[in-house]
């Protein structure tokens, strides 16, 4: 039987030294070392451009201290990314144009692409070259729920290295989250990273993975080598049934398989969910149950267009605020995860809520 080694490490804040001292005994915990020489390829999760204090994106200190600690092993060191939108504003607004000191920065849009082969609808996939001209691929994720997935996570975090709006067309090749999630595990053995580490100083719960959802401090640096079995122990800690999350069923890796080490590894927070999310009881009927519908509130919405314009199905115009036509919105919530205001949000009918209130007293026992 294999054993997937995950470590969990204890972070109360984002103080420098105690970063520090949390990746220094990550690494031991993984038994990870780094040669001189090396190119080592830092994915970050920069979403959209949001300040770090809102939990939206990966910490720049968390960056930082990494790449620290990877030049003093010689290491030559690039970050790249490509963000939901504006990848060269979310490079400043996130913090992380300082760290051009330590590390390159790319934006994987305008890198030279390799295409990969999925077949079915997906067809050949551009990845950036450098993903795979790299000696190590360092996957930095945070700790955060997703409308969609239930959770973003280390396997989430890499659909980031799928070029600019290439990423809304595939929502709506595969709307359903079984079908996205399957082809997220496919990314993630296509770019095949040797690190994965979740920064959960901070993370985001409820209706996530942008501005909508809420910092919650969760105080936990999460890792392994393998992006799968990292995702798994993140997502129990977080509050869920591992078997929830589509990409953990997907994986192929039972938790059985995963020892968990460090200080943090009896840690149980409790993420609020994403209404989106599924139930225990409830996962084989949602199809069956009635559809959660976006929605918008005036007062916060500036009219600023955005959400239409990240709208894969072309489901949102303007009469003249915006109005979602829910025949055409495939429920890939892109418009909720991209909306820097917070003016878009999910309304639940009744008969949905009534019986998620049923699997949870059930739960309960």
């Amino acid at each position: 039987m294999n054993t997937y080694r995950v470590s969990c490490v204890r972070c109360d804040n984002y103080d420098p030294a105690e970063v520090k001292r949390s990746l220094e005994a990550t690494l031991a915990h993984l038994d990870v070392s780094f040669q001189s020489g090396m190119r080592i390829l830092i994915k970050p999760n920069l979403m959209s451009p949001e300040k770090p204090e809102r939990a939206i994106t990966t910490h720049p200190v968390v960056l930082e201290e990494l790449c620290k600690i990877l030049k003093a092993a010689g290491a030559e060191v690039l970050i790249g990314e490509s963000a939901f939108y504006s990848t060269d504003h979310a490079f400043g607004l996130c913090g992380i144009e300082p760290l051009s000191r330590y590390a390159r920065l790319i934006n994987f849009e305008s890198e030279p692409k390799r295409y990969a082969a999925f077949g079915g609808k997906v067809g050949a996939v551009p990845l950036p070259e450098i993903l795979f001209r790299a000696d190590c691929v360092i996957n930095v994720a945070k700790m955060k729920t997703h409308g969609l997935t239930g959770v973003t996570l280390c396997v989430k975090n890499l659909y980031g290295c799928i070029p600019g709006a290439l990423k809304q067309g595939y929502h709506k090749t595969l709307p359903h989250p079984r079908s996205f999630s399957r082809f997220l595990i496919g990314l993630q053995r296509e770019i095949k990273p040797q690190l994965n580490i979740i920064d959960g100083i901070w993370g985001l719960e409820g209706e996530g993975p942008g501005a909508s959802g809420h910092p919650i401090r969760s105080g936990l640096v999460v890792a392994g080598t393998s992006a799968c079995a990292v995702d798994i122990v993140a997502s129990e800690m977080m509050g869920f049934n591992p078997r929830e999350i589509y990409t953990n069923r997907y994986s192929g890796i039972r938790r059985t398989e995963i020892e968990t080490v460090g200080n943090g590894r009896e840690a149980r927070l409790s993420f609020k969910k994403p209404l989106s999310a599924n139930f225990p009881y409830l996962i084989y009927f949602t199809r069956f149950l009635p559809r959660l519908r976006i929605a918008f509130d005036s007062e916060l919405c500036v009219r600023c267009g955005l959400c239409g314009e990240k709208c894969p199905a072309g489901a949102i115009t303007y009469h003249p605020g915006p109005q979602c036509n829910h025949k055409r919105c495939i429920s890939c919530y892109c418009c909720l995860e991209v909306c820097p205001h917070s003016a878009v949000y999910l309304r639940e009918h009744w008969v949905r809520r009534g019986l998620k209130n049923i699997a949870k007293k059930v739960i309960r026992g």
